[in-house]
């Protein structure tokens, strides 16, 4: 039998932190509840016609010309 080489052992523990098993649902239920917020909300901005994002803002100048002209 040989003796393992210091650096071999070293190496194995030199790891940050262990993450305990149990906690690996709960990630993915964190990644799946992310995507999808990020999804939706995407979707949202997108197609919500309510919202006026990066649309230009409608003029009014015909309409309060006219309405002057009435009382005149």
């Amino acid at each position: 039998m040989r003796a393992t080489y210091p650096r071999m052992n070293s190496a194995k523990n030199a790891s940050l932190f262990k993450v305990p098993p149990e906690l690996y649902p709960l990630y993915a239920a964190c990644f799946v509840v992310c995507c999808s917020a990020t999804y939706f909300s995407f979707k949202k901005l997108t197609t919500d016609r309510t919202l006026k994002l990066g649309r230009e803002i409608p003029q009014f100048d015909d309409k309060l010309e006219e309405a002057l002209a009435k009382k005149e």
